[in-house]
């Protein structure tokens, strides 16, 4: 189904690829969100009132940074999940929506 006779992809495969790709991209971007938010937090948490310090100001524009790639992350992530489930024929039920029925397949058939 995803690869053909000679170990070329189909075209199920590269959707699949793809989608894997984009899923660890929005993984990476997560755990960096994450990363930010504990170290600005720190930061805050000792910060005297007032300005906030040069440092604070640096990591709330880096937070603002990764959780705009969190967005283009998750974005890409869904439009991978929208041409895998073309690509593979899932029916989508109207409620669940996509991301949700294709996380579910993946979790069925590559677990």
């Amino acid at each position: 189904m995803f690869a053909a006779e000679d170990k070329a992809l189909t075209a199920a495969g590269q959707a699949l690829e793809l989608l894997l790709l984009a899923g660890e991209h929005l993984l990476k971007a997560d755990t960096d969100v994450g990363l930010v938010a504990d170290e600005l937090r720190r930061f805050q948490k000792f910060a005297p009132p007032g300005r906030p310090s040069v440092q604070i100001v640096q990591l709330r524009r880096q937070q603002s940074t990764v959780q705009q790639a969190q967005r283009v992350a998750r974005q890409a992530f869904i439009r991978n999940a929208d041409s895998f489930a073309r690509a593979i024929a899932l029916e989508v039920p109207q409620k669940l929506g996509v991301v949700e029925t294709v996380m579910r397949w993946l979790r069925a058939n590559l677990a």
